[in-house]
């Protein structure tokens, strides 16, 4: 059910994205969905044993809620700076701080429920009370102060609605992509391979306090893979005999690493380039993953997970940082939002395969070990064969050429280096011009 209702709303993102390109209310989506969010996240508080259905319709409205959002933070991101040096580190950077922030939320929450002795109604009202007032904070102070108003970035044709244009320009972009951005058409191919051995959502229950809050800390984001977390948790388990207090600890480290995995891209985008520090995530994977199962095949390796769970960790942290900077890259300007929904979708499309396929090779007798290396580790190498296929260079210099037609936020710029997409000066790297705060753009 999860993976059919993420589905469905993978396919409507890259049409809420032309929608929000041909109106001037990038912001007030971006807000409004922020303070939708928080407000759910405070009603599913209540959460307890005769309110839990109607907390899992809201977990659902939450998860179409946070995918709209980050349709529109993502468009925000290719206007940060037009230096692909600049881009690089602040994509790191998000992803870095973003690894740490959740190891240190899930931390809290573990040590506050073993300290306190709390059940697990207890533990899920007290982490979606913590939830709340970060979010409220945070996303707050992002969409008052930081984030700016952008103007329509394309006209609604007399005659035409913003639903038909919607419909409309998907089609138009996709002769767009066909015909002049066909660089990008295979990015989005590659993606969706790796993201189906890599996606941020889990479908794993788990009873242990650890393993729970790693997998379902939160009802609109989680942490650890799809296809990585619903088939590595049967594998620890059912192959090398793990509690679940010590898969619990696996992801709690392959979090954490994370943090080192972001730095690592960084260093590696400035070092060789975006594109081959993607590739290097998309073959480190790979390795990581096909290899495993040799060091891990029986309970007496089990101590082998933490240091696989290591280096999944820094796969995490390098991948995603990578991925989003060569992706900003690509696409051309003036159609942020539609191409963000594009991302979202892509790596959307297919997470539902590797699970499946897992289940298939279990049903028919097929050696775990072997499924684990089939289902994640092969569609990484997947990806980075098509990769081989890509001409970035090219696809680069064609974005170049609508970098004009990008609504830069104020004072973005390039730094006049070889990273450089347009001249300009040093980059501020503010999200644009403070909304009017007596317009209708407040929350």
């Amino acid at each position: 059910m999860a993976a059919v209702t993420g589905l469905l709303t993978a396919l409507t993102m890259p049409i809420i994205g032309a929608i929000v390109d041909h109106t001037k209310y990038r912001w007030d989506v971006g807000a409004w969905t922020a303070f939708l969010l928080i407000f759910i996240n405070g009603i599913q508080i209540c959460v307890g044993p005769s309110t839990w259905f109607f907390v899992a319709l809201l977990q659902v409205a939450a998860g179409y809620l946070y995918t709209c959002h980050s349709v529109v933070t993502y468009a925000y991101m290719p206007e940060l700076t037009s230096n692909k040096d600049e881009l690089a580190v602040m994509a790191s950077s998000f992803n870095m701080w973003q690894f740490f922030a959740e190891t240190v939320y899930l931390l809290v929450v573990v040590v506050v429920s073993i300290v306190g002795s709390l059940d697990d109604i207890t533990a899920a009202k007290f982490s979606q009370t913590m939830i709340c007032l970060i979010s409220l904070v945070l996303l707050g102070f992002s969409w008052i102060y930081l984030f700016g108003p952008r103007p329509a970035l394309h006209e609604v044709p007399s005659g035409s609605s913003l639903v038909r244009v919607g419909f409309t320009r998907m089609r138009t972009t996709y002769n767009e992509l066909k015909a002049d951005f066909g660089e990008i058409r295979k990015f989005l191919l590659a993606m969706a391979f790796a993201e189906a051995g890599g996606e941020q959502t889990s479908q794993k229950q788990n009873k242990n306090k650890l393993s729970h809050f790693l997998t379902h800390p939160n009802p609109k984001k989680k942490l650890i893979a799809s296809a990585f977390a619903s088939i590595a948790i049967t594998y620890l388990v059912e192959v090398l005999g793990m509690e679940s207090s010590e898969t619990g600890i696996v992801f709690l480290t392959t979090l954490m690493f994370g943090v080192p995995g972001s730095l690592w891209a960084r260093h590696l985008m400035l070092k060789v380039g975006t594109e081959k520090a993607y590739k290097g995530a998309l073959m480190w994977w790979g390795t990581v993953t096909c290899l495993a199962p040799f060091f891990m095949n029986k309970p007496e390796q089990s101590g082998n997970a933490y240091i696989i769970g290591i280096l999944w960790g820094i796969g995490f942290g390098w991948l995603y940082p990578t991925q989003r900077t060569t992706y900003c890259l690509l696409i051309p300007g003036g159609q942020e939002s539609e191409l963000m929904g594009l991302y979202i979708f892509a790596g959307q499309i297919i997470v539902w395969f590797p699970p499946l396929m897992f289940s298939i090779l279990v049903t028919n007798n097929i050696p775990m070990p072997y499924g684990l290396g089939l289902c994640c580790g092969l569609f990484f190498y997947i990806a980075l064969v098509i990769t081989m296929f890509i001409d970035f260079e090219s696809g680069f210099d064609k974005a170049k050429e609508s970098v004009h037609l990008r609504q830069m936020g104020e004072d973005a710029g390039g730094s006049g280096s070889t990273g450089e997409l347009e001249a300009g000066e040093s980059a501020a790297a503010k999200l644009g011009p403070k909304p009017d705060r007596n317009s209708s753009n407040m929350l």
